[in-house]
């Protein structure tokens, strides 16, 4: 915040001032200018949004903030997501108003609004020495296999042995591994900028666990299965467009059989023509998709017997014996 001598009304106006004279402007902008929501989340999201303002306004800022973000869900707009930056800064969530007035500048970059952007990245960099990190230590010889998540959502490897931007607070880091015991950890992020730091232990083996198929062999056996199944179908439509031709196989036959009446040899009546010349037509459709049939049966048939079959073998040891189990 920019100034704690300021009312926190005259604050939020001379922050809101670029994203539009009041709320309930943004709140017909909403309304408005949304093309890809329906009517009824357009509706819902002005609704959501004066009711945060409202919240904002009486400081009651624990409820107003989860408003913006429902609203945000049913109608992804500039102004929302800026009040909504403000909102998280005002309650402490620093390194997510940061991120989100970057958001912000980003697309009011990219629509040409000058004054927005400018205005998202003045509080973004007023806020930057503010916003903290968590570095989750992660020793490479330990990284095979092994999946992190961050209060429940996975972490990318990318993020590992780096400080990343996170809220203050508490925080728990989960961390498993085929054939080891998962790790809990509970880490508290300091505030004001400061770096917090977590070095990840080695995980402990577990006995217990059953050996699992690795990852190639699994990925392997779903493309043969996913193969199989496409060969089966095409060979099956194969066999479906053989019928066909031969159905307009025989009605070709049929009318060459039925100009013969109108017909001395070669030389036929204006009748006589017209029904050997639609002979003639029901004869090359009948070759055309007869071998549209035979190619798609061969074709579903080398994709049949050319599907990789997985062959894995795991052998583990459990308190109650051994355990044997294979896929072939």
């Amino acid at each position: 915040m920019r100034s704690s001598l300021q009312s926190p009304n005259a604050r939020r106006s001379a922050r809101a001032r670029p994203f539009g004279a009041a709320r309930i402007a943004s709140a017909a902008a909403l309304m408005l200018i949304a093309t890809t929501a329906h009517a009824d989340d357009k509706e819902g999201a002005a609704a959501l949004f004066t009711e945060a303002g409202r919240l904002v306004d009486t400081g009651n800022l624990a409820a107003a903030c989860p408003k913006y973000e429902e609203s945000l869900k049913l109608f992804d707009g500039l102004n929302t997501r800026y009040f909504l930056a403000d909102c998280y800064e005002r309650t402490g969530r620093v390194a997510s108003a940061w991120s989100l007035y970057l958001e912000v500048a980003t697309k009011a970059q990219a629509a040409g609004d000058e004054a927005k952007e400018s205005k998202a990245r003045e509080r973004a960099t007023a806020i930057a020495p503010r916003v903290s990190r968590l570095n989750v230590v992660v020793d490479d010889t330990r990284a095979a296999g092994l999946d992190l998540l961050r209060d429940g959502v996975p972490m990318p490897r990318a993020q590992w042995s780096v400080p990343v931007p996170i809220d203050p607070g508490p925080h728990a880091i989960d961390a498993k591994a085929a054939g080891k015991k998962p790790l809990h950890l509970d880490v508290t992020v300091a505030t004001d900028g400061e770096n917090s730091s977590v070095t990840l232990p080695p995980l402990e083996s577990d006995p217990t666990a059953v050996p699992t198929a690795s990852p190639s062999d699994a990925a392997r056996t779903g493309v043969g299965d996913g193969r199989r199944v496409v060969g089966l179908v095409v060979g099956a439509t194969g066999v479906a467009t053989l019928a066909v031709g031969t159905v307009l196989g025989f009605a070709a036959k049929s009318r060459f059989d039925e100009a013969r009446s109108s017909c001395d040899g070669d030389l036929c009546d204006a009748s006589g023509v017209e029904v050997r010349a639609s002979a003639v037509r029901r004869a090359n459709a009948a070759t055309v998709v007869f071998g549209l049939g035979a190619a798609a049966v061969i074709g579903g048939a080398v994709l049949w017997f050319t599907a990789p079959r997985a062959q894995t073998l795991a052998v583990g040891a459990t308190p109650t014996g051994l355990i044997v189990r294979g896929v072939f």
